[in-house]
């Protein structure tokens, strides 16, 4: 009887559901999303500028100092894209200032550091460790901006809350790539809905996993 009671409490998710609320909300931000995804493409396209510009084999210091901008930049365009996702999952209407969000870089590339040796470790032992641990560890960046926890403690909670779903969220990440593919197809316009369908899927879900693990 007291399995039964904790496998009943174990948190889960729908996949459709989640999916469906991407959906929508994609398709009601959709301009909002253009803006976004037009910041992003243009810096893209400035960074790769700026790395011919300063080729390492001329200015090897200059490329290094250019290079580390570039790289936190866009760990803080990263950040930004999960705090505009929670927001819309929240109810709330972000801003596009929200993309420059910063104040847990810090920590945010501490946990990802972290998570990264940990899943080559996983990777090493027969590939599929490497997949179980990236699946599940996968939040851990998510409560460190939405809750502001430590590194440590963010691994651990992500870890947690997605106990029983691996498989679940595995193939819920085939399934929105699958869906991006469809994008690409439609003569890459369908990216415009595609692509901010899968992070607000995926941000629905970590919000779903993280409500139903604090409830158990």
């Amino acid at each position: 009887m007291p399995e039964k009671k904790v496998a009943q409490n174990k948190p889960h998710f729908s996949k459709k559901e989640a999916i469906k609320f991407g959906f929508e909300v994609a398709k009601k931000n959709i301009l909002f999303f253009v803006k976004v995804f037009i910041i992003v493409v243009l810096f893209s396209g400035f960074s790769s500028s700026l790395r011919i510009i300063a080729a390492p084999q001329r200015q090897p210091f200059l490329y290094i100092i250019l290079y580390l901008i570039i790289f936190v930049i866009n760990l803080v365009i990263g950040i930004g894209l999960i705090k505009i996702t929670l927001e819309f999952v929240d109810g709330k209407k972000p801003k596009l200032s929200q993309l420059f969000y910063y104040k847990p870089i810090v920590r945010y590339i501490l946990a990802s550091l972290i998570n990264g040796i940990i899943v080559f470790v996983g990777l090493l032992l027969l590939i599929i460790p490497g997949i179980i641990l990236a699946v599940r560890l996968q939040y851990a960046t998510y409560l460190i901006i939405d809750k502001n926890l430590g590194p440590i403690e963010a691994i651990k909670t992500s870890w947690r809350i997605t106990r029983g779903n691996t498989w679940n969220l595995f193939f819920f990440g085939i399934i929105l790539g699958l869906i991006n593919i469809l994008g690409i197809l439609c003569l890459l316009v369908g990216l415009f809905i595609t692509v901010p369908l899968g992070m607000v899927a995926t941000t629905f879900v970590y919000r779903k996993l993280l409500l139903q693990s604090k409830a158990a």
